[in-house]
């Protein structure tokens, strides 16, 4: 037997108090959890491949990038779940929260639902946040901690800096397990590379593509995640969005929140991405400069994707 939190049940026992990993907002000081490098806080579980950094730095980044997503899809989510989620006991994870924005945004807007935030990493803010919410750590190359058929709606952003190439297959049926008959499972990444670039740019992505193959990634999943859905024969009802191009309104600020936003996270790796492109440090903090310009100024994007599909109802037999 599980345990409930609310309205979820968890497959596995808590930890007691005592033994309970703490999460940023305690004061104690947990060495287990995190793990220190170059001046940067980082997870320290050893099964994964996530690479990026976890400290209130990255955390800004990715309230940026939350910003940025929502703008250029004018919307938080595409599968036909707007009615659902307006439904009492209504269950959403959101798996891979990094920050927990995406969830928080949207617990406060459909407060009928009940929303689950899980990362590998406890850096979300445990304080003031809405009473529809709850964080917990899980591993994604990991048994999941859930019972099957738990939830009613699965969103994923930008994991494919976290699941290894050949692993994107058993990720999906994890969650589809603990996805719900009838329940929708969303997908959204994007294109490491923009469709435009200038040299600085070209040399930092170049570098940055490297850095992900060395870790069993593939920067180009976004291409994969409609066959992924497809392929798992527990989902039907599949759709692929794409956003390869954006309006002449819109270009503009995007561009600027792009720049912003991968200047971060090419400064977030500078340690690891540094000796790729073989220049000093003085010399990368001028090429991701050069690179944020060129953003701007060539109107650089990158495709963002998104795919959902529904799971299978269970098929009733009738006895004869």
């Amino acid at each position: 037997m599980g345990i409930c939190i609310g309205k979820i049940k968890i497959s596995r026992p808590l930890p007691n108090p005592e033994e309970m990993i703490l999460t940023p907002n305690n004061s104690s000081n947990n060495s287990d959890q995190f793990r220190f490098a170059d001046g940067r806080r980082y997870h320290n579980v050893e099964s994964a491949t996530y690479f990026l950094p976890n400290d209130s730095e990255e955390c800004d980044r990715l309230h940026l990038q939350h910003s940025m997503e929502r703008f250029i899809w004018q919307s938080n989510f595409s599968s036909p779940v707007e009615n659902l989620l307006n439904q009492d006991g209504t269950m959403v994870l959101d798996s891979g929260t990094g920050a927990g924005s995406w969830v928080l945004e949207m617990a406060a807007k459909y407060t009928k639902s009940k929303f689950i935030g899980m990362d590998i990493s406890q850096v979300q803010p445990e304080e003031n946040k809405p009473p529809n919410v709850e964080f917990i750590q899980g591993n994604l190359l990991e048994r999941l901690p859930f019972d099957d058929n738990t939830f009613d709606f699965i969103f994923q952003r930008f994991l494919f800096v976290g699941i290894p190439a050949d692993k994107w297959p058993s990720v999906i049926n994890e969650l589809v397990r603990i996805l719900k008959p009838g329940g929708y499972l969303e997908l959204v990444e994007n294109d490491l590379h923009y469709e435009t670039m200038g040299p600085a740019s070209r040399k930092l992505i170049e570098a940055f593509t490297i850095l992900f193959h060395e870790h069993g990634l593939n920067p180009s999943a976004c291409y994969k995640i409609q066959n992924y859905l497809e392929e798992n024969d527990q989902l039907h009802n599949v759709h692929y969005e794409q956003k390869k191009h954006l309006d002449e309104q819109s270009i503009a600020k995007v561009c600027k929140l792009l720049a912003e936003d991968y200047s971060s996270a090419l400064a977030n790796v500078k340690p690891k991405l540094m000796n790729k492109v073989n220049v000093s440090s003085d010399e990368y903090d001028r090429l991701v400069k050069e690179m944020e310009k060129e953003t701007i100024e060539l109107e650089s994007f990158n495709p963002h994707f998104r795919a959902y599909a529904q799971k299978n109802f269970v098929k009733l037999k009738l006895q004869v």
